[in-house]
């Protein structure tokens, strides 16, 4: 019973030891806690309403041609609170158009042009558990709310444009992030499942 106790104090001594050799390590957090960002990224995956729309394709490919995707813009600020946590909020747009066709057949006759944007706003957390100067990994989780606009205009002229605004909760997790560069200034690229785009890249600042 001794030996298994003492055994359990000194993983915990050494589980100590290694957390404030992090933190010591990592004193560059502390010079620049303030962070700014912006990256571009390719295609989200989320639940709108019981449907859930990944990566925007399938809700297109059900009724449309000549699908165009814009891609995924975010804005970041956050907050280090210590050498292993940050904080702080986000915003994402992401566009998509495709053109409106009778039937998916061969003989389908255009009969319009439907334009999507989703936007996003909310609270964003990081969780680095490896942080050096040059390079850190992260992983991360979002709570935003979202608003889903579709535009749909069309060839008979005769038919008015019809304009649909939806809200819907957004979660967004990010299993893999990777930061490079100097602590200053630095490039990141990501992965997420969510409302932000499934592979993304971007810069920032600490300041």
């Amino acid at each position: 019973m001794m030996k298994k106790l003492l055994v359990i104090l000194i993983a915990a001594i050494m589980s100590c030891s290694a957390i404030q050799a992090q933190e010591v390590q990592s004193e560059h957090w502390r010079e620049g806690r303030n962070t700014l960002s912006i990256s571009a990224g390719y295609t989200s995956g989320f639940f709108y309403g019981k449907t859930i729309i990944f990566a925007w394709i399938p809700a297109a490919a059900e009724h449309a041609k000549n699908w165009k995707y814009y891609g995924a813009y975010g804005l970041q600020y956050m907050y280090q609170v210590n050498w292993w946590f940050r904080t702080g909020v986000k915003a994402t747009w992401e566009m998509d158009r495709y053109d409106i066709y009778s039937s998916n057949k061969a003989d389908g006759v255009k009969t319009g042009v439907s334009s999507n944007h989703t936007l996003s706003l909310g609270a964003t957390m990081q969780f680095t558990y490896f942080n050096r100067p040059h390079v850190q990994l992260y992983s991360g989780l979002d709570l935003c709310a979202g608003l889903y606009m579709t535009h749909s205009s069309y060839e008979d002229k005769s038919k008015q444009p019809v304009t649909r605004l939806s809200w819907f909760p957004a979660l967004g997790i990010t299993p893999l992030g990777v930061a490079f560069g100097s602590w200053k200034c630095f490039g990141f690229i990501e992965t997420n499942i969510g409302v932000e785009a499934i592979i993304k890249a971007g810069l920032g600042v600490h300041f």
